[in-house]
C-alpha cells in the first residue's frame, strides 16, 4: 500500500477500512480481520493496527466480542420506554428477530428493596429470572426479573417455553399490564453480564430499574436490565 505523506500510518489505516465498511466488503455485523490479517495486509507492526482499530472502536463504528474479536457494528435499535414496554414487539416491529434466553432461576426470600418494589413484605419468597434478549442473535440486554411466587408459580417453566413475560403473565390471568415507573442510569457491567452481552467490561451499559403492574395498580414484576450501549437506544416516551 502506498502511504500518504503527512498523514500517520494508523490513521490511513482507519481510512481504509473504513472504506471497506462503508464499500460493503464487511457488512454489519461482520467480522473483521484479525489483528495478524491485518498487519499482513498492510505491512505494519501490530501497534499500528491496534490504534486504528481502537479508532474505529471509538468512534462506534467497530465492537469488540471478548473471546471472539472485531465486528462491524449493526444498526442501533431504537427502544422506546412507554407504558405499554414489550420487548418482542419492539425488535418485530423493527423486521428483526427476538428471542429471549433464560440463563438461570432462582427462588428467593424478598430484600427490603425487591419487597418495597412489589409491595410485599420482606422475606416474601420471590422468584428470580436471568435472561437475555437478542435480536437476530445478537444480544442487547440481560434483565433480572423478581416476581412473587405466591402469584406466580411455575412461570419459570411457562417462561422457559414461551421466551416472553407477557405470554407467560397469560398463562395467570393477566392479559394486560403497565409499566408503572422506569429509572435509567449508565454503569460498567459485571463480568458476567459483559459475557452474556460479548461486549468489554470497559463499555458501559445502560441500566434500567423497573416496576411493571396489572389492570389493578398491583406490582407484577420489578426488573433491572442492562442494555448494550453500543447496541441499544432508549426513547422516553
Amino acid at each position: 500500500m502506498d502511504w500518504e505523506a503527512g498523514l500517520s500510518i494508523w490513521k490511513q489505516i482507519e481510512k481504509q477500512l473504513l472504506a471497506d465498511i462503508a464499500s460493503g466488503v464487511f457488512a454489519p455485523g461482520d467480522k473483521m480481520p484479525t489483528e495478524m490479517e491485518l498487519v499482513r495486509r498492510f505491512g505494519v507492526n501490530r501497534h499500528t493496527v491496534r490504534r486504528a482499530m481502537s479508532a474505529l472502536v471509538d468512534a462506534n463504528v467497530v465492537r469488540v466480542e471478548q473471546g471472539r474479536g472485531a465486528f462491524v457494528q449493526e444498526q442501533i435499535l431504537d427502544y422506546p420506554l412507554g407504558s405499554k414496554t414489550r420487548f418482542s414487539q419492539i425488535v418485530s416491529g423493527r423486521h428483526r428477530l427476538p428471542d429471549k434466553r433464560l440463563i438461570s432461576s432462582e427462588i428467593l426470600k424478598a430484600s427490603a428493596t425487591i419487597a418495597q418494589f412489589l409491595d410485599v413484605k420482606p422475606g416474601t419468597r420471590v422468584v428470580e429470572l436471568f435472561s437475555v434478549s437478542e435480536a437476530d442473535g445478537i444480544p442487547l440486554a440481560v434483565a433480572t426479573s423478581y416476581l412473587p411466587v405466591a402469584r406466580f408459580e411455575g412461570i419459570v417453566e411457562i417462561f422457559t417455553q414461551t421466551k416472553s413475560l407477557t405470554e407467560a403473565f397469560k398463562h395467570f390471568g393477566i392479559d394486560d399490564y403497565s409499566r408503572k415507573t422506569t429509572r435509567i442510569s449508565a454503569q460498567l457491567p459485571s463480568s458476567r453480564v459483559a459475557s452474556l452481552l460479548k461486549q468489554a467490561k470497559n463499555r458501559p451499559v445502560i441500566s434500567t430499574e423497573s416496576v411493571d403492574v396489572d389492570a389493578a395498580g398491583v406490582p407484577i414484576e420489578y426488573g433491572i436490565t442492562a442494555f448494550s450501549s453500543d447496541r441499544v437506544q432508549l426513547i422516553v416516551e
